[in-house]
């Protein structure tokens, strides 16, 4: 996170008035980190800037989800989490019911 700033703090004092906040260039345009050589028209890069503030909130709203679930269980989020991946007991007993030699 240091990092992160000290650059912010070196872009704005290159910049000046020109500065764009929230802009660490790192996404579109020339000379930016671009490693799957994605281009976007201007609309399409606001459209998935879009779609990428939409799915953060709702990620949000999950965990929002979680933590109030763990509150009124009392049962931790990880716990619950893990719960829905264990196979059941039928599951890990079907191979005793397959005849032998096969």
């Amino acid at each position: 996170m240091t990092y992160l700033e000290v650059r912010r703090i070196n872009i704005i004092k290159e910049e000046g008035e020109n500065y764009t906040p929230g802009d660490l260039r790192i996404g579109q345009g020339e000379g930016r980190w671009n490693p799957f050589g994605l281009e976007y028209s201007p609309e399409a890069y606001e459209e998935k800037q879009l779609q990428e503030l939409k799915h953060c909130r709702l990620a949000m709203i999950g965990i929002f989800g979680l933590w109030a679930q763990a509150q009124a269980s009392g049962v931790g989020a990880i716990e619950q989490l893990s719960a829905g991946l264990t196979a059941p007991d039928y599951y890990a007993k079907a191979g005793y019911f397959l005849p032998e030699g096969i």
